[in-house]
C-alpha cells in the first residue's frame, strides 16, 4: 500500500513540499513560494472544466459529413438543432457559419459557437472521425446524381449543400 504524501504538491517544480513552503494563495494555485517568486504561472482554468465542455460538445455535435467541391472541402454538422458549416478554404481554420434556410442571407458567422479550445478540439476530432467513418461525399454526386447512399439523419444537409454557392458568394463579398 502506498503511503500518503505529506505536504502539498507544487505544479511549478513538480515536488511535494511541506505546507510551510506555500503561502495562503499558493496552496490554491499549487505554487510554492519559490516558484511564485520566479514568476511561474499555471493555467487557472481547471482541466475538469475543459473536460466537461469537451464531453458536452462531443455529445451535442453530431450528424457530421464532409463535402468535397472542386478544390475546397466543407465540414457540416448539427449542434442543438441548428446546422453549421466550416470550410471554403483551409478546412477547419475558417469561420463557423450557421445555416438559416428561411432567410435571404443563408449563412451567418456563428456567434453561438465561439472558437474556444474545447470547441476546436471537438470539431477536429469529429472531422477526422467523419473521414474514418466514410461520411465524405462529392458535391457533384450529391446534387446531380439520383442515388447516393446517405443516411436519413444526414439528408437534412441536402438543403445546406445545395446552398453552398450562397456561402461562396458570402465569402467572396466578405473578403473583397
Amino acid at each position: 500500500m502506498r503511503s500518503k504524501k505529506r505536504g502539498h504538491f507544487c505544479k511549478g517544480c513538480g515536488d511535494f513540499l511541506p505546507n510551510e513552503k506555500f503561502s495562503g494563495r499558493g496552496h490554491r494555485e499549487h505554487l510554492c513560494k519559490e516558484c511564485k517568486k520566479a514568476g511561474i504561472v499555471i493555467n487557472t482554468k481547471s482541466n475538469s472544466d475543459y473536460d466537461r465542455d469537451f464531453h458536452r460538445l462531443s455529445k451535442a455535435v453530431r450528424n457530421c459529413m464532409i463535402i468535397y467541391m472542386e478544390h475546397e472541402s466543407y465540414f457540416l454538422f448539427e449542434y442543438q438543432l441548428s446546422r453549421y458549416i466550416i470550410g471554403g478554404g483551409d478546412e477547419l481554420s475558417s469561420e463557423i457559419y450557421v445555416y438559416q434556410g428561411d432567410k435571404e442571407q443563408k449563412f451567418l458567422v456563428s456567434e453561438k459557437l465561439q472558437k474556444n479550445e474545447a470547441v476546436m478540439d471537438v470539431l477536429y476530432k469529429k472531422y477526422y472521425d467523419t473521414m474514418d467513418s466514410n461520411q465524405s461525399f462529392d458535391y457533384e454526386e450529391l446534387i446531380y446524381e439520383e442515388y447516393v447512399e446517405i443516411s436519413k439523419k444526414r439528408r437534412q444537409f441536402l438543403e445546406v449543400i445545395s446552398s453552398i454557392h450562397h456561402l461562396k458568394e458570402f465569402l467572396i463579398v466578405g473578403r473583397g
